[in-house]
């Protein structure tokens, strides 16, 4: 009986500092609890301004700003040649998880979340008709984006390294559906104030019809990002540690 005492107690014990080693920032889910949904949401929202800052330790980049840097947005297929260069995004982190489901048994997450406010800036180059309007020019351009949805699917299996096993994203899926919004393209046709007003009045005023063209190569391009810091953090954790029974 003593025996059996003293073995419960290291056992607690060594939970106990093991927990404790954990970074403030992860939020353990215990994998079978009835609630794991709910837990997970909390746990991704107590991660949010560590994301923002970056976690040096893990390798995660910051998301303040999400730098995307150059981006082929449309090929000209379409009658229209979109390109950015030196692509900033700000707000990034401060997504909020409207609604997550969680299933161990099908290894599977899928989140719908809203982006309040994103502020977007960089260079442009486009070549093209916009709803029979020519349009050609180059240079700077700034973006607000407001109440964008995404979509997240994120399939994962479960991977043994070094005895010890770990998640491992098989599949990692982003889908945007546009909000509201305004852009200002800076030095259209030249610097032809008139005609560049006229352009950028258009977009804003068709804003969501102008930017459902766009959104698909930017959504990638954000997957990728938000692919990196699933990622990091995944490989840094044991699969006990984060979702221990």
């Amino acid at each position: 009986m003593q025996s059996s005492l003293i073995v419960a107690t290291l056992v607690i014990c060594f939970l106990g500092l093991s927990t404790a080693q954990l970074p403030e920032y992860i939020q353990i889910c215990h994998r079978n609890e009835p609630e794991l949904s709910k837990c997970l949401k909390s746990s991704v929202h107590n991660l949010r301004p560590y994301l923002a800052k970056g976690i040096k330790e893990l390798n995660v980049p910051p998301l303040e700003p999400l730098y995307i840097g150059e981006l082929s947005i449309l090929d000209g297929s379409a009658g229209l040649t979109v390109k950015a260069k030196k692509l900033n995004i700000l707000g990034a982190s401060n997504f909020e998880i409207t609604k997550l489901r969680a299933s161990t048994q099908n290894r599977r997450f899928d989140f719908e979340l809203i982006l309040p406010h994103l502020q977007g800036d960089g260079l442009y180059e486009i070549n093209g008709n916009i709803l029979a309007l020519p349009i050609k020019g180059s240079g700077p351009f700034t973006g607000n984006f407001t109440n964008f949805v995404a979509y997240v699917r994120v399939q994962y299996d479960i991977k043994s390294v070094n005895d010890l096993d770990y998640l491992h994203v098989k599949e990692f899926v982003l889908k945007i559906r546009t909000g509201k919004g305004n852009l200002k393209l800076e030095n259209l046709f030249n610097g032809d104030k008139v005609l560049g007003d006229v352009i950028n009045d258009t977009i804003n005023q068709n804003f969501e019809s102008f930017t459902n063209d766009l959104i698909a190569p930017i959504a990638s391009a954000l997957q990728a990002q938000f692919l990196v810091v699933t990622t990091k953090i995944l490989e840094n954790f044991t699969y006990n540690e984060l979702f221990p029974v």
